[in-house]
């Protein structure tokens, strides 16, 4: 997922961990088969990873790309990145953004579902749209940029506070 702040290009999700109150799309048990895989193989766990984060197979230039970065990461690192990320829950700061917000989601998504587009259209504190792209992946800007610059450069022409 891409959210555009005043023209400036974030990813951010309010949580990706569920709860009784939230879907983000991972259970806690997901989340640490997840770290323990990292942790005893990176490697190996970048490979799997790679293609499913971006959306393709390992042929594509895409994914060869991110896989080449996550390797370059020292495997501690990523994998303190990589907890912190998922354990955290923006949820209760949300009201706090109040800058005209475009969220732009991909339709498959393996880390972001789109329901959480949707929280945090609802949940900003200042005006927001949202649009899904017919892309897949969490990535999209690497494995789809045909549709996403487009996108991109429509929502940074577009004023949300006067076209509401």
């Amino acid at each position: 997922m891409i959210e555009l702040f005043n023209n400036v290009e974030c990813g951010i999700n309010a949580r990706y961990l569920n709860d009784m109150e939230y879907f983000g799309g991972f259970e806690q048990e997901d989340l640490d088969q997840l770290f323990d895989a990292m942790a005893a193989n990176y490697k190996a766990w970048c490979s799997g990873f790679a293609p499913m984060a971006v959306g393709g197979d390992m042929e594509s230039v895409a994914v060869q790309e991110f896989s080449r970065t996550l390797f370059n990461m020292r495997p501690d690192i990523a994998l303190s990145v990589l907890q912190t990320i998922f354990q955290s829950d923006m949820r209760e700061i949300l009201n706090l953004v109040t800058v005209p917000c475009h969220i732009i989601q991909s339709k498959k998504d393996l880390a972001v579902p789109i329901v959480v587009a949707e929280y945090l259209h609802q949940n900003v504190g200042g005006d927001s749209v949202v649009e899904v792209m017919s892309t897949e992946g969490h990535l999209p800007q690497l494995s789809s940029p045909d549709i996403v610059i487009p996108v991109l450069l429509k929502h940074i022409r577009l004023d949300i506070v006067t076209k509401q």
